[in-house]
């Protein structure tokens, strides 16, 4: 080890003060060798280079005793300023000197003192930092202390609490709770339980040390809230739980408030779930919810006891942290949801100003001029907070309107329901309500954001052809007006206003819509919803950061709010959408495939999407569903997405008009509030039968060049044998099915379906052939076999 080396090549030069002084020889300014402040390194020694009687250390035990004495007279007697960590970093190295030192090692020691008085990180200036070698020496003498019985350790809390209380050091005691805390690791439960349970008697009878050293706790006691506890019971049944939250209801009550405040924002701001030991990553997750609630509460009732002119500095603070602690913790479920807006709930409902100082120094007039700025910096920082705090909490997660509300259609029109789900969100509800109590004006804030949608989209400059200038102009104005309006800050970016979140304010509104079937609430047509899901998506299509899964929930619930109101006030939807610009339509029809795209994980969403953008592409001008659906087919870089836009181009070119009309008229024949009676049954061979898109032959062509480039992209030629590309081969079974249903329809030539299975079938063989190479195995197998009775049923 290198401090061995350095203390042997040293130790011929080591002198005492009435000799010369060696180069790295502690300074002593006065002939009894007294330590003076501001002398350039802080030594250590001097009582133990000349202890009375050096044979006294007998014992590691007298050693590590004598060692933490000295340590403490210097620190009294000097009043060196060093940093809390620092001064463990001595403690801890100099009882492993100790160790170093065994029983008849006093020589050995001194030199040892020595050099450890002339290392450059005992120096006074605190910029200077630790070399490598000096932090890995720290690290492998960290590693030597020994672990201490818990009947030493509670003999140690207590006789350092009396002695604190008799000296005024409570720094020391602050370092020694640190030193035997700061590990829980070392102590089984149970006696990590022993261990808070003792501390916590010693702080409820000495208010006084828990005021000095409150400060340092929380950091201390949070990772005794984790332990081996499975969440399949009472929380109070978990290992030190309930010691942790009594010590921080002692620190709410007793601790120094501002301190104690500071302290906790910042462990709220930096808190991490992964920080936790378990790997597990629900445990992960509920052991951050636990600390989250200390922290939270003790902010709160600090905050509650700070006596100050600006109470808005503290609040906003407590905002950040919180806020900051979302964003570093998304949230991926309904339940984390409603966790930590219980605790924006509780905290903004039950908010009170902080006292003020007892002795107020300015005139009243300046005292009334500061609380009226005071009382509307907080009723911002209030909104902001809990619109902030619902949009952020919702950014990874849904909510799940959209698929309430599909579900509340096909109920009303006796089909069954997709599924069971409904919204139950007793908190959202008691936010909704809060954020009417603070007078945010959430449904104006909802027509202002569709009426500036419309606006922000100008349908003139978008009439006439496709073209990308257009098309990119468009997605400009979309994004900028994104990052104005929509994903702001609380803070405004020149630091002088508070903003409410209108995103946050949007699904607020959605709420108070969507599980109270208030469909009557607003009016919204489809032009709104197309404009509100251009606003809402496309920005997210640019970047990634701007993807908001609930923003796009709430933008597929509108769009089917807009069709349904439509169809009870009896509009022609299919009217309705042809006013629409084929360029607006095309990249509104391009955002709901986007919010497929990025719904993989959400597969109730993505259902309800794609019946949507089924149901408008039926409805939409023939030439602009079938332009991009061509172009998704060409262009779209996701192959299960390919795989069911075939499905929707075979809904949209085998099925009748008259079958979806029948659909609209019961729509518009039926009440939205109950489901009343069955709709009347259509009558027989009432209209002319159609298909939303007509196959002709230049259509046709078209589609078989795209099965031939799917057989291409599937079915690779790679050294003389050809490889199945698995990723693309369901989009190439699709069409195969596809051609199918065409050819018993009679819409596509026999030729064409002859050429087709010729050119699939020849490269199908030739992987048949070379089975024997391909690693696959029964993969590749499997695969031909599909494609095998596929091309069967083809060419039957």
């Amino acid at each position: 080890m290198q401090l061995h080396q350095q203390a042997s090549s040293q130790s011929q030069s080591f002198r005492t003060s009435e000799g010369p002084r060696t180069p790295h020889e502690p300074r002593f300014n006065s002939p009894d060798n007294s330590i003076q402040r501001g002398d350039c390194s802080i030594s250590l020694c001097r009582i133990v280079l000349f202890p009375d009687d050096p044979s006294n250390i007998r014992s590691k035990d007298d050693g590590k005793a004598l060692i933490v004495t000295i340590l403490r007279q210097t620190y009294k007697q000097n009043q060196f300023s060093v940093s809390k960590f620092l001064y463990i970093k001595v403690v801890s190295l100099l009882v492993s000197i100790c160790d170093i030192a065994g029983v008849d090692g006093s020589a050995r020691l001194t030199q040892y003192i020595y050099l450890i008085d002339s290392l450059p990180f005992f120096l006074v200036p605190s910029t200077l930092a630790m070399s490598d070698t000096e932090q890995d020496l720290l690290v492998a003498l960290d590693a030597t202390i020994e672990a201490h019985e818990l009947e030493k350790v509670l003999a140690v809390f207590d006789s350092a609490a009396k002695e604190a209380k008799q000296t005024g050091d409570f720094l020391s005691y602050s370092t020694i709770l640190d030193m035997y805390l700061s590990e829980p690791e070392r102590f089984r439960f149970e006696e990590r339980d022993q261990l808070l349970g003792h501390l916590l008697k010693i702080l409820e009878k000495d208010h006084a040390l828990v005021y000095e050293i409150g400060w340092d706790l929380p950091a201390l006691l949070l990772p005794f809230l984790e332990s081996d506890y499975q969440f399949n019971g009472s929380l109070r049944e978990a290992p030190c739980v309930y010691r942790v939250l009594k010590l921080f209801e002692v620190l709410a009550r007793h601790g120094n408030p501002k301190e104690l405040f500071l302290k906790s924002t910042e462990l709220l701001s930096t808190l991490l779930e992964k920080d936790a030991t378990t790997d597990d990553a629900y445990r992960q997750k509920k052991f951050y919810d636990v600390k989250l609630y200390c922290l939270f509460e003790l902010i709160d009732s600090c905050l509650r006891r700070i006596h100050t002119l600006y109470p808005s500095r503290f609040l906003g603070m407590t905002v950040a942290s919180f806020i900051n602690s979302l964003y570093v913790n998304p949230i991926h479920s309904v339940d984390e949801m409603d966790f930590r807006w219980k605790r924006v709930y509780s905290f903004a409902r039950n908010y009170h100003r902080p006292p003020l100082p007892e002795k107020i120094e300015i005139s009243p007039e300046e005292l009334e001029k500061i609380n009226e700025d005071e009382d509307f910096l907080q009723r911002k920082l209030l909104t902001g907070f809990v619109t902030e705090a619902v949009s952020m909490a919702t950014k990874n997660a849904l909510i799940g309107y959209s698929t309430d509300l599909f579900n509340h259609i096909l109920r009303l029109y006796k089909t069954a329901p997709l599924n069971n789900f409904s919204i139950e969100l007793p908190v959202l509800d008691r936010l909704y309500e809060l954020a009417l109590s603070f007078d945010i004006d959430i449904t104006g804030t909802f027509k202002r954001f569709l009426s500036d949608s419309r606006s922000l989209i100008d349908a003139l400059e978008l009439e006439g052809d496709f073209d990308d200038d257009k098309h990119g102009h468009l997605f400009e104005k979309l994004l900028v007006s994104y990052q104005k309006d929509v994903a702001t800050a609380l803070v405004a970016n020149d630091a002088k206003t508070v903003q409410d979140s209108i995103a946050g304010i949007l699904i607020l509104f959605t709420h108070s819509v969507g599980p109270s079937r208030n469909l009557k609430k607003v009016r919204v047509t489809i032009e709104d919803a197309v404009a509100l899901t251009l606003r809402l998506v496309v920005p997210g299509m640019v970047h990634d950061s701007y993807v908001h899964h609930t923003l796009g929930d709430i933008a597929v619930f509108w769009s089917w709010y807009s069709v349904v109101q439509g169809s009870t006030e009896k509009l022609n939807l299919a009217l309705e959408i042809s006013k629409i610009p084929k360029l607006l339509l095309q990249a509104y029809f391009q955002a709901l495939l986007f919010i497929l795209i990025s719904s993989r994980t959400m597969p109730n969403l993505r259902f309800v999407t794609l019946t949507l953008l089924t149901k408008l592409l039926a409805y939409a001008p023939e030439d602009t569903s079938y332009d991009f659906l061509m172009d998704s087919f060409k262009n779209c870089p996701y192959e299960n997405l390919k795989t069911a836009l075939v499905g929707v181009f075979k809904e949209l070119t085998t099925k009748e008009k008259a079958d979806v009309d029948c659909l609209t008229t019961k729509l518009s024949e039926s009440s939205i509030e109950s489901s009343g009676g069955p709709p009347p049954l259509p009558k027989r061979n009432s209209s002319k039968k159609t298909s939303f898109i007509t196959l002709t032959e230049s259509r046709v062509d078209e589609l078989l060049d795209i099965i031939q480039q799917s057989t291409e992209r599937t079915l690779v030629a790679i050294d003389k044998a050809t490889k199945i590309n698995e990723e693309s081969f369901s989009t190439l079974v699709a069409l195969l099915n596809l051609l199918i249903l065409l050819k018993a329809r009679n819409l596509v030539t026999k030729e064409d379906v002859t050429n087709v299975t010729a050119q699939v079938r020849k490269k199908v063989q030739n992987v048949e052939e070379n089975l024997h190479q391909d690693e696959s195995g029964a993969t590749a197998v499997n695969f031909a076999g599909i494609l095998n009775v596929t091309l069967d049923r083809l060419s039957a």
